[in-house]
């Protein structure tokens, strides 16, 4: 790589650098992987990323194993921002937060969540596909994962926002991608030029095997699972739109290099409404009476999880300022008291939005009433202020469980499980059955209301013994997962953990077809390689993270 290092630091005007510590600082993410690059680039433009795909394809040959994988905060479960080769870290330079035109933003994909909410904000807008890692993450990560979150329930996955992107593709050249007319699609498919082939292949591709790839869609409300070649063509409305293609293809398709989303106005007044189960044996049922309500988030934890948002408060009196973080503290330890010094054993955050507060009030307390039959412990927090513990607690959780679990790893590779919510009273008690079987100490958390489950093992992942269990528990929770017509991730992508599966998932069929996506668009498997058609459970395997030298996984 010598020769690669000195002619990409003459050709390149962002920083080129092979030093170990920084290659090693962009090696895991929040996943059970770790890869070391041999380079990590930080482009400073657009003209770098092109430069830079034109140079990587032109030496794939002299150089089989030259790859670019992009990176942003590092916040995916599957190993997406993962490689051996070189990976573009894009906080650096690609941070630039454009003006909200309208309800539209435009912005560059390594800028973070948290300093695009307050732009946002001041418009009273918001998105509605920001997940639970939003102080962590980046826009860019949210699209290549086709991300989800809270608002999911209404707004779906990060897909649904996008409405343009700028991209690089594997010919060198920056394109322009947003929804067409058909008249528009036939102009662009007569062009002779790269761009034009690749719009009529993906056409001809969809339009051959239309009903096979509509059947082929997961009957949830959120899938970031293959490539989302159901969403890209559609007759009855005839649009076609590439843009759904690259939300969720993590980087194997091109490189992203802007992004312009369309946000939603934020809610006038919020209410929350906290149920705490003694057991999930209700769950089943609590699910459908909350739905009927139509709650705008359904959320929620457990006792694990609450239980070291509690012991290990400390760690947000930086992100929320001492007043915030003591109140916050005493509003949790008043919850505490309340079950005399234990933890309930889930947590239901159910949240209602109106245009007054007479209006949030009226709906929380209409389900209220249709939850006593359960005979729940339950609060009613009428304000946000009131509802920011429980919030805090949520979005940290896989956090709390990353940093504070000693022995064990957070080991994100069943974690993202989702089904319709009706089917839930037949599948969880599956789910746990499998979970007891193989003796897998589990924390729960996720997307109630959209059937979108992270159940999170805790796992000495370096260990022969538990590593062992990680390929049985898969081959026995897709089927349960594919009998309720789900998918095995709802948001966080395929990556390193869920790739190697797609087959099982979609069929040798459809398989094929998103592998003809990909070699349509790279046809050296220069972006981003073992993830999506290209993944193998060997290879995984053989990256699992290791241990430090302190003998405790980070």
């Amino acid at each position: 790589m010598d020769e690669v290092y000195t002619t990409l630091k003459k050709k390149l005007s962002g920083e080129v650098t092979r030093d170990i510590d920084a290659r090693v600082a962009v090696s895991r993410d929040a996943s059970i992987y770790e890869l070391v690059p041999e380079l990590v680039v930080a482009p400073k433009d657009s003209a770098d990323l092109k430069n830079l795909v034109r140079y990587v394809s032109k030496q794939k040959h002299a150089y089989p194993s030259l790859a670019i994988t992009p990176r942003s905060a590092g916040t995916c479960m599957s190993g997406g921002p993962l490689g051996s080769s070189i990976v573009l870290n894009m906080t650096t330079h690609f941070n630039t937060i454009g003006a909200v035109k309208g309800t539209q933003l435009t912005v560059q994909p390594g800028a973070y969540m948290r300093d695009i909410d307050p732009v946002l904000a001041a418009k009273d807008l918001m998105l509605g596909c920001v997940p639970a890692s939003r102080a962590l993450c980046t826009i860019g990560g949210m699209v290549g994962n086709n991300a989800g979150g809270e608002q999911s329930l209404r707004y779906g996955n990060t897909e649904r926002s996008v409405r343009e992107l700028q991209v690089v593709l594997a010919d060198g050249n920056e394109y322009t991608i947003a929804p067409m007319n058909k008249k528009q699609l036939d102009q662009k498919m007569k062009e002779k030029t790269f761009e034009g082939r690749l719009y009529k292949q993906v056409y001809e591709l969809i339009e051959s095997h239309y009903d096979l790839i509509k059947n082929a869609r997961p009957h949830v409300n959120k899938n970031s699972m293959g490539y989302n070649l159901w969403s890209v063509w559609d007759r009855h409305t005839g649009i076609f739109d590439m843009t759904r293609l690259f939300s969720g293809s993590q980087g194997t398709l091109g490189l992203i290099s802007n992004i312009t989303m369309q946000a939603v106005p934020k809610a006038k007044h919020t209410g929350l409404l906290l149920a705490y189960l003694e057991s999930p044996k209700k769950l089943g049922d609590i699910i459908p009476a909350v739905m009927k309500h139509n709650p705008a988030t359904f959320e929620g934890f457990d006792d694990i999880t609450f239980g070291l948002g509690v012991k290990y408060n400390a760690m947000f009196r930086k992100q929320l300022g001492a007043k915030e973080w003591l109140r916050e503290q005493r509003w949790l330890l008043r919850t505490v008291a309340k079950f005399k010094n234990h933890y309930p054993n889930i947590v239901l955050m159910i949240e209602f939005e109106g245009d007054s507060q007479d209006e949030v009030d009226r709906k929380i307390n209409d389900l209220y009433k249709d939850l006593l039959p359960f005979k729940l412990k339950m609060d009613i927090e009428h304000t946000a202020a009131e509802s920011a513990p429980f919030w805090v607690i949520r979005r940290a959780s896989l956090a709390l469980l990353r940093n504070r679990v000693k022995d064990k790893y957070a080991s994100p590779f069943i974690d993202d499980m989702t089904v319709q919510p009706k089917y839930l009273p037949e599948f969880l008690p599956k789910v746990r059955k499998v979970i007891k079987k193989y003796n897998l100490p589990a924390t729960l958390a996720g997307h109630f209301g959209d059937g979108n489950f992270h159940i999170i093992p805790l796992l000495d992942i370096e260990g022969p013994q538990d590593q062992a269990k990680l390929e049985p528990v898969m081959r026995e929770l897709i089927p349960i997962v594919l009998q309720y017509q789900g998918t095995m991730a709802g948001e966080h992508n395929d990556g390193m953990v869920r790739g190697p599966w797609l087959p099982a998932v979609f069929g040798d069929e459809m398989y094929q077809l998103f592998k003809n996506v990909k070699e349509m668009f790279d046809p050296q498997y220069i972006f981003n390689p073992h993830k999506k058609t290209d993944a193998s459970w060997d290879y995984s395997m053989d990256h699992i993270r290791s241990r430090n030298s302190n003998g405790l996984i980070k």
